[in-house]
């Protein structure tokens, strides 16, 4: 949480610890399941709100690397897709 509160705080003003790391979840979540670059920066895009579009293509992709940088290290062979 502290990575994405440094780098994107606009993106962490006004979201708890829980909800930043539910963002991370569910980028992880989608990097498991396989599913495609696109679709994990769509969902990625939506911030865990109503909003597909809370934010933007270049932000959600920051958003999955740093997932991935702290959350699911596991699947760092994919960090150049985003």
């Amino acid at each position: 949480m502290r990575v994405v509160r440094a780098q994107l705080a606009d993106i962490a003003a006004d979201r708890s610890d829980a909800d930043i790391q539910a963002i991370a979840d569910t980028a992880c979540a989608g990097l498991a399941a396989g599913r495609s670059t696109d679709e994990i920066v769509d969902s990625t895009r939506s911030l865990g709100t109503l909003d597909a579009e809370a934010t933007d293509h270049a932000t959600a992709r920051e958003l999955i690397k740093l997932a991935i940088d702290t959350t699911c290290f596991d699947q760092r062979g994919r960090v150049d897709e985003f």
